[in-house]
């Protein structure tokens, strides 16, 4: 059907128990998340960081078959601050990263601050800048000073949401990107 979105729940099996199609479910048991939207997309990279989420990335009877990135290892500055995070490799850590996934070939300049956040590979984030609470589209590059997000308690009006920014995204140096934003490649918001 080439007006369906492939979406298993929207698509494929009402479309299935429509066509009177024979179906069986499977119970299974271990870690599974949907991830067709930003926010379980977000979800799913904060829970390879929760023991309780049943996601052990560290158990060899489950392994994750991936492709080797083709980088140095993670570089690590003496001032640096990483904690409750996981770094990929060709990453060059100056500044702070709390409870955030980096991918490859990230860097986070000096005095600059990640939490809560998930940056897709070659983002660069300049001094000072801060980001929060965001996913951080590949070849980002976050301008010095930048404030990006915010927690939720931060929210304007009682309304927060995840800062979405697209790949290449380019910020200019003091640029603040509200909580729930989303912009596009260009720099400009657009609507979820």
């Amino acid at each position: 059907d080439p007006g369906s979105e492939n979406d298993f729940g929207k698509n494929i099996i009402p479309k299935m128990l429509a066509d009177g199609q024979r179906m069986a479910a499977f119970r299974f048991q271990g870690y599974w998340k949907d991830v067709g939207t930003l926010t379980s997309l977000w979800d799913a990279n904060m829970d390879m960081l929760s023991p309780e989420s049943g996601l052990d990335l560290s158990d060899e009877s489950w392994p994750i078959f991936a492709r080797s990135v083709d980088a140095p290892p993670i570089y690590m500055g003496g001032d640096s601050r990483v904690s409750h995070s996981a770094i990929n490799r060709g990453c060059d850590i100056e500044g702070t990263v709390e409870n955030s996934v980096l991918s490859p070939r990230v860097t986070v300049e000096k005095g600059a601050k990640v939490s809560y956040s998930v940056l897709l590979p070659g983002v660069t984030v300049e001094t000072g800048a801060v980001i929060e609470y965001a996913i951080i589209g590949e070849g980002c590059h976050i301008g010095k000073d930048c404030r990006v997000g915010g927690a939720p308690d931060s929210a304007l009006n009682g309304k927060w949401d995840l800062t979405v920014l697209a790949p290449d995204c380019q910020l200019e140096d003091g640029r603040e990107v509200a909580p729930g934003i989303m912009l596009d490649h260009h720099g400009k918001e657009v609507l979820k």
